[in-house]
């Protein structure tokens, strides 16, 4: 990821005293705090560092801390900024939270418990838009690309029809390896999770079987799913590592809104809007009381809630690792107790009728052979989940290959070699069979 450094925070005062009083204050917050006893050596300090917040008092000699803070704006427009100050400048402070200078104000005396909680809730917002910035450049740049890309396909049509209809095939297939890598990010990030963005794409496809979709909407949905926990990427690691049940409502209110999150990260690009509505979704209940927009019934759309029903079958399956028959009965008795609160009774119906939970069990061999990724074939059944020198997570115990799957382990291993040899089932498993892992 791009921001790992601890965020910093500009302490600016005149008076010693007040700038150890408030470094004591930060002393378990981690963060880097630097100080400044004038505004001309602060703004120096901003001009050379990437401070997220100042905190700075208001009667200094040679410059009083709004007009610090007011010229601290052009230097670093981003930067939250608090001001410390008396009665007797409440004027002054008023003036600058109407001009935007300063987002907060405390008299002195401050309340440390007040301070703080505002501290804190400023560095995580401020994490949050630093990450959204982040990611919507990186969508603005692969829009671009794909801009690009199409303009120079549509004047290659023109010259060699049969060229660019066969180039129009190979880029469907690059386009859902594009979509597969886009979710790896977010393995990537949060590697407990292993797989659980394919496997839900997994499942959704095979409900997907029972449903009369065009291509445009089959499409959206399995690229949705791919994609359905890509708002998770701005979230702050420290909220994601707690027990949920742990949240206090400012951690449940931001873990929320990964959907909407989601849906913005896909915004700029060019028909990915339905894709997105069905992301911002996917956290819906049946009975109204999901979230983000507390949506009932039909007003859900129907790939929202297969990715719902998909997304929870595998987050109870996978809980402890890959799953045998009886948490896999356990996780599909789950669906059948909440049809009618959390889940559209017919959809977990078909769920079961299609028994799309079958797609994670496999005849095992007691024979094992080891294979280096040249030598891997279509058909064959991963033994043990293979993973890179790097950590990266490739493919899952279980996974029957695929030839977009050979192709993808065998390009990753140029740059980042497998660990070990890959474990696979001496007895390889034909398409027909439904007792693998679906291809995805």
């Amino acid at each position: 990821m791009k921001h790992d450094a601890a965020q910093t925070i500009l302490l600016v005062d005149d008076e010693e005293s007040i700038l150890k009083a408030l470094r004591r204050l930060l002393v378990d917050t981690p963060v880097k705090v630097l100080s400044a006893t004038s505004g001309a050596e602060a703004l120096e300090l901003i001009e050379q560092n990437n401070v997220s917040l100042i905190i700075s008092d208001q009667r200094m000699p040679g410059m009083t801390g709004v007009e610090m803070l007011k010229r601290s704006r052009e230097i670093s427009p981003d930067t939250v900024r608090i001001l410390l100050t008396g009665y007797a400048d409440i004027t002054a402070t008023v003036d600058a939270i109407n001009e935007g200078a300063i987002a907060y104000y405390f008299n002195k005396p401050w309340d440390d418990e007040l301070l703080l909680s505002r501290i804190k809730e400023s560095l995580d917002m401020q994490a949050v838009r630093t990450e959204n910035k982040w990611l919507q450049e990186l969508t603005r740049k692969q829009n671009k690309k794909l801009k690009e890309f199409n303009a120079s396909l549509e004047q290659r049509v023109e010259e060699q029809t049969s060229e660019i209809r066969e180039q129009h095939e190979e880029l469907k297939r690059s386009f859902m390896e594009t979509i597969k890598a886009f979710s790896l990010i977010v393995e990537l990030r949060f590697q407990d999770v292993g797989s659980h963005s394919q496997r839900v794409a997994a499942l959704v496809k095979r409900m997907l079987q029972n449903f009369d979709f065009g291509p445009q909407e089959y499409q959206n949905i399995v690229v949705a799913a791919f994609l359905h926990d890509i708002g998770k990427i701005s979230i702050p690691d420290r909220i994601l590592a707690r027990d949920p049940d742990k949240y206090n409502t400012s951690d449940r209110e931001l873990v929320q809104k990964h959907p909407i999150l989601g849906q913005s990260c896909l915004y700029h690009i060019n028909g990915f809007e339905e894709v997105g509505i069905l992301i911002r979704n996917h956290h819906e209940n049946y009975d109204g009381s999901g979230y983000p927009d507390k949506l009932a019934g039909n007003q859900i759309p129907v790939g929202s809630m297969l990715i719902r029903i998909a997304d929870t079958f595998d987050h109870l399956a996978f809980a402890k690792g890959y799953p045998n028959l009886s948490v896999i009965n356990e996780a599909s008795a789950y669906l059948v107790q909440h049809s009618g609160t959390k889940f559209d009774p017919k959809l977990v119906s078909k769920f079961i009728e299609c028994d799309a939970a079958r797609e994670f069990l496999f005849k095992e061999s007691s024979a094992i052979s080891e294979k280096d990724p040249a030598e891997l074939r279509e058909g064959m059944v991963i033994a043990c989940d293979v993973r890179t020198k790097n950590g990266m997570f490739l493919v899952p115990k279980g996974a029957r290959l695929s030839p977009g799957m050979i192709g993808r382990i065998c390009k990753i291993n140029k740059i980042d070699p497998v660990t070990e040899r890959i474990q696979v089932y001496k007895k390889n498993y034909s398409t027909e069979e439904k007792t693998g892992y679906v291809p995805v």
